[in-house]
């Protein structure tokens, strides 16, 4: 009888343990985030958005990096939680990159893994090079319209990124 009061503070000290970090993550609102992306003066299908938290909530505090992906028109909603939620309050940084469409490759006759991966923005909007940085705020919030000018060659290496290493 004894061992078994003994474990009762225990079992609630696990429970309670589990459920507070749910609960944090939880307590994060998302606000709307949407904007859109034109390279060389046109609307672009594929482009990957990805938010890289400078000083928002980052993972664990939420399950992965704010992201979208643009539509036909070019225009892209943020997903941090479900589909389209935006994301938490705070400043990013904002990550691009357009991978080439499988049928795309295919037609050049691209089959390689190195191809699939291949990025058309060519690390120019990577977190080492991205100049788009973006500040959430509560309610909805439009990122200016990412403009990219044509890209005719990679992006130069980068000695590391300031305040991550």
């Amino acid at each position: 009888m004894r061992f078994a009061l003994a474990l009762v503070p225990l079992t609630i000290a696990l429970v309670s343990g589990c459920g507070g970090e749910g609960t944090e993550a939880r307590a994060i609102t998302a606000h709307p985030v949407s904007g859109r992306v034109i390279y060389d003066g046109k609307p672009v299908a594929g482009v990957s958005v990805v938010l890289i938290p400078t000083d928002a909530p980052m993972v664990p505090k939420i399950p992965q990096n704010p992201y979208g992906t643009t539509k036909e028109d070019g225009t892209f909603a943020i997903t941090t939680f479900k589909e389209g939620d935006g994301a938490a309050e705070g400043g990013y940084q904002v990550i691009l990159a357009w991978p080439y469409d499988p049928a795309e490759l295919a037609a050049k006759g691209e089959t390689s893994d190195a191809a699939k991966d291949m990025d058309r923005l060519m690390g120019w909007y990577d977190t080492g090079h991205s100049p788009v940085n973006v500040r959430v705020k509560p309610g909805a919030n439009e990122v200016p319209t990412i403009n990219i000018p044509k890209i005719t060659r990679p992006a130069g290496a980068v000695q590391g990124i300031p305040g991550r290493n």
